[in-house]
C-alpha cells in the first residue's frame, strides 16, 4: 500500500520537476539603448528584445535583474546569473572571465566632448587663423610689389619706340599688371613692351600661378586644421586633456591599455554631466550608447566623434562553458539575419 501511494503521488512530481526547465536568472546591464528598465518597470532595449525572441524559441522561463557591469560579470562567474545582456563589448579581458555568444552588433569605443567647449568667442576662434593667413597675404603682397617695381624699371630703361596707353609707364601700372597677371585675370590693358620685360612676364606668370595655388591650399588647410583641432579626435589629443571613463567599461579598458590618464566615474550619466559641466574635457565610451544618451537625456549637449578609437562587437554574456551557448547561438544567428533585427537596430541606435 505504501509503495502504491508513493508511486501515485510522488513519481509524477519528480517527473514534472525533471522535465520543467529552471528559471534562468538574466542580468541586464543598465546601458540604454541596449539594456534598461523603463519607468513602467518593464525591461527593454535592443539586446533585451533580441534575448526575448531567442528565449521564446528555447521555451525557457527567465527573470530579469538590473545590474551594473561589475555585478553582471561577478554574477556570471559565481553562478548567480545565467545570462548577461546590455552594451557588453567583447574584449580580451572579459573573455577570460565569462563566455560570449556570437557577436551580434557592430559597435566601437569613441570620444565625446561638450558643445560648450566649442562655443568660443569670435576673437578666440578666428584670431589664430587670421594671424596665419595675414602672414601668407603679406608674403604675397611683397612679391607683387617686387615684381611691379622690377617690371617698371625694366620697361623704363629698355622699352623703345612709341608708347601707348597699354605700356607700363608708372609704378601703379606695374602693380596693376602684376596683380592681374598673378590672379590669371589677364586683362591685357597693361603689358611689358621690352624683351626683358616680356621674359619677366613669363617668369611671373608661372611663379604667381604656383604661389597663388599654394596660398589657396594653405589658407584652406588652416581653416580645416583649426576645425579638426578644435575637437578631441585622436590618442595624442586624449593625452593632452582631462578624460573620464565609466568604471568597468570598454572605454576604461581601452584607456588602461593605451596608458592614458583618466578619472573613473561610476555611471555614464554622471560621466557625461562631468564633461558638460566643464570638469573634464572628454569622455571615452561606447559610441552608440553615447549617442542615445546625448539624444534622449542630454538634449544634444555633446559633440560625438564618428571616428572609432577601437571597433568592437557586442554579445550575450554567459557563464563559462554554459550549456545554453550552442542553443542560443543557433537561434541568435537566425534572428540577426532577419529584417526585424535591422529594423530594431535602426529603431534604437539609428544608422
Amino acid at each position: 500500500m505504501y509503495k502504491f501511494l508513493f508511486i501515485l503521488f510522488f513519481v509524477p512530481t519528480l517527473i514534472t520537476a525533471e522535465t520543467t526547465p529552471d528559471t534562468l536568472e538574466v542580468s541586464v546591464y543598465n546601458s540604454p539603448p541596449f539594456g534598461m528598465k523603463r519607468e513602467s518597470g518593464a525591461f527593454g532595449g535592443l539586446m533585451v528584445e533580441l534575448w526575448e525572441s531567442i528565449a521564446k524559441e528555447l521555451k525557457v522561463p527567465y527573470r530579469y535583474t538590473l545590474t551594473d557591469m561589475d555585478e553582471l560579470m561577478s554574477g556570471l562567474q559565481n553562478g548567480r546569473y545565467d545570462v548577461g545582456l546590455g552594451a557588453i563589448s567583447i574584449t580580451p579581458k572579459r573573455e577570460k572571465l565569462v563566455d560570449f555568444t556570437h557577436a551580434v552588433n557592430p559597435s566601437g569605443t569613441g570620444i565625446a566632448i561638450s558643445k560648450k567647449s566649442m562655443s568660443t568667442s569670435f576673437t578666440a576662434k578666428w584670431s589664430p587663423i587670421l594671424t596665419d593667413l595675414l602672414e601668407l597675404i603679406g608674403i604675397l603682397v611683397l612679391m607683387l610689389f617686387v615684381s611691379a617695381l622690377i617690371v617698371y624699371f625694366i620697361e623704363k630703361k629698355y622699352a623703345k619706340g612709341e608708347r601707348t596707353e597699354r605700356h607700363i609707364e608708372s609704378i601703379s601700372d606695374g602693380i596693376w599688371w602684376a596683380a592681374v597677371t598673378m590672379t590669371t585675370v589677364g586683362y591685357g590693358d597693361k603689358v611689358p613692351k621690352s624683351r626683358i620685360g616680356k621674359l619677366l612676364g613669363i617668369f611671373w606668370i608661372f611663379i604667381s600661378i604656383i604661389f597663388f595655388s599654394l596660398f589657396t591650399a594653405n589658407a584652406s588647410a588652416k581653416l580645416v586644421t583649426y576645425e579638426v583641432e578644435s575637437r578631441v579626435n585622436t590618442l595624442d589629443d586624449l593625452r593632452k586633456v582631462r578624460v573620464v571613463a565609466v568604471s568597468k567599461s570598454s572605454g576604461e579598458e581601452f584607456l588602461i591599455r593605451e596608458g592614458i590618464s583618466y578619472s573613473k566615474i561610476d555611471n555614464l550619466e554622471e560621466a557625461i554631466q562631468t564633461v558638460i559641466d566643464g570638469n573634464a574635457d572628454a569622455i571615452v565610451s561606447n559610441i552608440p550608447v553615447l549617442k542615445y544618451q546625448n539624444k534622449v537625456n542630454f538634449k544634444d549637449q555633446l559633440i560625438i566623434s564618428n571616428h572609432f578609437l577601437l571597433r568592437n562587437n557586442m554579445g550575450i554574456a554567459l557563464q563559462e562553458e554554459s550549456e545554453l551557448k550552442e542553443s542560443i547561438n543557433y537561434f541568435l544567428l537566425q534572428k540577426i539575419s532577419e529584417p526585424k533585427w535591422q529594423y530594431d537596430v535602426y529603431k534604437y541606435i539609428g544608422d
